[in-house]
């Protein structure tokens, strides 16, 4: 009884292999499978070629759709105006985009949330760990109006406030902290005067 069970089990797969197969052939009308089912085809289709350049390099979508899923340290962020270019999570941020990160967190005002929320969102889509300095309007004890520059990062074991007189003398403080860390190219300083 196995036994007579066993090819009518194997043959309702093969038929179901002949039945698509023979469909394909009659959706091209020529009665020979459609081009789209070559194995040629298939293998130009889903092969990519590594995408490589310099931070700041161009990128087409289809180019930044594919390097998002590549390994490695390139990453494709997306400008303002919708176009692409490469940065390189081990080098420092072109300068278009440390322009377009920081003018996008002073966007969210001085409130310290949406500044951090804002900062995370910058550091997903460049793939570095910002260091936040920026100018803030504050009040001292005698409640004069001041102005002093803040550091913040979602670093672990940041040290939190560090404020100075002007931006670089918290750079000049916090600057120690970053090239002691493991991976210092991870980190970018990025100043928002706003």
């Amino acid at each position: 009884m196995r036994s007579r069970i066993t090819p009518m089990l194997l043959a309702a797969p093969l038929a179901a292999v002949l039945l698509l197969s023979a469909c394909a052939a009659v959706e091209n009308g020529s009665g020979q499978p459609s081009a789209s089912a070559s194995p040629d085809a298939a293998s130009t289709t889903t092969a990519t070629e590594p995408i490589t350049g310099a931070p700041g390099d161009p990128l087409t979508a289809e180019q930044a759709k594919q390097l998002n899923g590549q390994r490695g340290t390139l990453r494709p962020y997306e400008t303002s105006d919708g176009s692409f270019i490469i940065v390189d999570m081990q080098q420092p941020l072109p300068e278009l985009v440390r322009q377009e990160v920081a003018q996008a967190i002073g966007a969210v005002g001085n409130d310290t949330g949406s500044s951090g929320s804002e900062m995370l969102a910058q550091s997903a889509a460049t793939g570095k760990t910002i260091v936040l300095i920026r100018r803030l309007q504050t009040s001292n004890d005698a409640g004069q109006n001041i102005t002093t520059w803040a550091s913040m990062s979602e670093a672990r074991a940041f040290p939190f406030g560090v404020q100075g007189d002007s931006a670089e003398s918290v750079i000049s403080r916090i600057q120690p902290w970053v090239d002691a860390q493991n991976n210092p190219a991870q980190f970018e300083i990025i100043v928002v005067d706003d």
